[in-house]
């Protein structure tokens, strides 16, 4: 089961929709942008046609013209991927062992192994709460469904008439008043809020907190200072997205880039706090100390500290090599890596985490490269396709970039911390898997679009949105304005992050910082996951007040694994059910 868990994450890691479409973007990019773009991040045009046409055999495929792209992007995300190995291997005893992170979404994995395996012994313990999740979440996936399936099944989650984001309720409902900035959603996923209830109370009530603070702030600044006088008129969902009327892009509030300061802070944070432990696999890697917990490392700290090394010089040589300049080429893996490592702590810590494509990622390499300006002319490869590499592979979500490497190592580790396996095996299984994985949905990729076609699919499937529309996206966030500009905002968040961070740690009563990265950012007003976090805090709260952590761990947890794998099979019938109607018109 274990060997599954590290196999199923690292499928997750690569990405489809935008990567697919980056191969076939040429035909609609600018000439201007082509000239800096070559053929094997995206494929010529004649190529490019086929491929977006269809060909209808894998055989037809010019895979002669598509493999140096398929080589190039392998190595982009398996390169890095050595990245994550040696930072996972280096950080896994601090934040495993001595922090013991929660990881919430592992919890839930190692909930439903577990009692799948238990489900033939006599002595099943938590058979009953298991049972009763399994039902639950399969019943209450029932309405979503149909009402997705069938317009005429009654609508109540409110899914097809009042929804904004990936499933958040707008409020007020549907008609927000005039008068008001309000923009924070109601989330009308069900899962989220079951998943919710394994993270720590302490880190729940810390997003309420810094929510709160975003709030205010906003309303403060809508009816004390005149600020953010247009955010009235946008649409609920224009509230969080449309710059520069947010207080996330705009004046005076520019969360946005305060949020990408506190994440600065939090990267330059974590490695004060952990210098002890850094400098001591240093010196085993390095100086002629032999440590003890080197022993129960999965790998040795001077393999970890080559990997870590060895990955990064490689993929600056294959950014030079696609045309990048030398100093573009040291600060992409290093944005990569300072994205990587908040959002794996926040992941880590309460199971969720936010795009840092519309802050952190675009902000470091700004502010390394270009702090003084905003959408230079375009001449050359770097300002030509930075924007979609920072977008694509550094900083879009886990699932579709980088950040799935660092997680399904780090996951792995603490699946064998539950489950008592020893880690030397997790990572052998966990390195097959990824590598093959990012190998062979490369190939499989082209394969299904070229036999296929892409216009076939939705821009979802296959987005292709030529190369000027990443340049909009990463130009303007955090701000539009130059990075220079806004510096103060960038030091605002980064000294509150280094200095609550440090009083944390000391008193363990004040609100945990690492949480405002995600209360600041638009993750908790779209998805309205703010009302999550209030839910499963009160009933996590009720749950141990009344039975205790007894409670919690022998009839909570595993509801919730039961919840998750009910609510899973469910979604997969009614996925199979639509592929039934709409495929064959039954």
């Amino acid at each position: 089961m274990v060997v599954t868990f590290s196999f199923a994450l690292a499928l997750r890691i690569h990405p489809w929709a935008v990567e697919a479409g980056i191969t076939i973007i040429r035909p609609g990019s600018s000439a201007t942008y082509n000239q800096y773009l070559p053929t094997f991040v995206g494929y010529s045009n004649d190529v490019a046609s086929q491929l977006i046409a269809g060909l209808g055999s894998v055989g037809l495929i010019p895979w002669g013209a598509v493999l140096p792209g398929i080589v190039w992007r392998f190595l982009l995300v398996a390169l890095f991927g050595g990245i994550s190995l040696g930072v996972a291997t280096i950080s896994r005893r601090q934040w495993i062992d001595v922090e013991r992170l929660p990881f919430p979404q592992v919890m839930l994995a190692h909930s439903v192994m577990v009692n799948v395996e238990n489900s033939g012994k006599r002595e099943w313990l938590q058979r009953k709460p298991f049972i009763i999740g399994i039902l639950t979440g399969f019943v209450l996936a029932i309405p979503l469904s149909m009402g997705t399936l069938f317009p005429w099944f009654p609508d109540i989650f409110g899914w097809r008439s009042n929804t904004c984001g990936p499933g958040s309720w707008q409020f007020p409902s549907g008609s927000t008043p005039s008068d008001t900035p309000w923009n924070l959603g109601i989330a009308k996923h069900l899962p989220l809020y079951v998943l919710l209830l394994l993270v720590p109370l302490h880190s729940l009530f810390s997003v309420l907190i810094y929510t709160a603070v975003l709030e205010i702030s906003l309303f403060v600044s809508y009816y004390g200072l005149g600020a953010y006088t247009g955010i009235a008129g946008e649409g609920f969902c224009g509230k969080t997205w449309c710059s520069p009327n947010t207080p996330y892009s705009g004046p005076p509030l520019y969360f946005a880039v305060v949020d990408a300061g506190a994440a600065l802070g939090l990267f330059v944070i974590t490695i004060i706090l952990d210098r002890s432990h850094i400098i001591k696999t240093l010196k085993a890697a390095f100086g002629s100390i032999h440590s003890e917990e080197e022993k129960l490392e999965p790998i040795s700290y001077k393999s970890s500290w080559i990997v870590l090394i060895t990955s990064y010089v490689l993929l600056m040589g294959l950014f030079m090599f696609t045309g990048f300049s030398l100093w573009v080429s040291f600060v992409l893996p290093l944005a990569g890596i300072i994205t990587w490592m908040v959002m794996a702590q926040l992941w880590a810590r309460i199971g969720f985490a936010t795009e840092p494509t519309y802050f952190l990622t675009p902000g470091v390499i700004r502010m390394f490269v270009w702090p003084s300006v905003v959408r230079p002319d375009v001449t050359s490869t770097d300002i030509a396709l930075v924007p979609t590499v920072g977008y694509e592979w550094i900083g879009h979500q886990s699932m579709t970039g980088w950040g799935g490497s660092l997680y399904t190592f780090l996951a792995s580790y603490r699946m064998a911390n539950l489950t008592g396996v020893n880690p030397k095996n997790v990572l052998k299984v966990a390195l097959a898997c990824i590598f093959i994985s990012m190998l062979t949905t490369e190939i499989i990729q082209v394969a299904v679009i070229g036999t296929v076609g892409a216009t076939k699919y939705s821009w979802q499937a296959i987005y292709m949105s030529p190369l000027e529309s990443y340049a909009n996206g990463f130009w303007t966030n955090p701000t539009a304005l130059p990075i220079i500009q806004v510096a103060p905002y960038l030091i605002i968040g980064f000294v509150f992050m280094v200095v609550t961070r440090y009083l944390c740690m000391r008193f363990l009563w004040l609100p945990d910082p690492i949480v405002a990265i995600v209360s600041w950012a638009w993750v908790i007003s779209l998805h309205g996951v703010w009302f999550a976090c209030l839910v499963a805090w009160i009933i996590k709260s009720i749950v141990l007040r009344v039975g205790g952590s007894k409670l919690y761990e022998q009839q909570l947890v595993p509801f919730v694994g039961g919840f998750m794998l009910g609510d899973a099979f469910e979604v997969l019938i009614t996925a199979l059910t639509a592929y039934s109607i709409f495929q064959f018109g039954l």
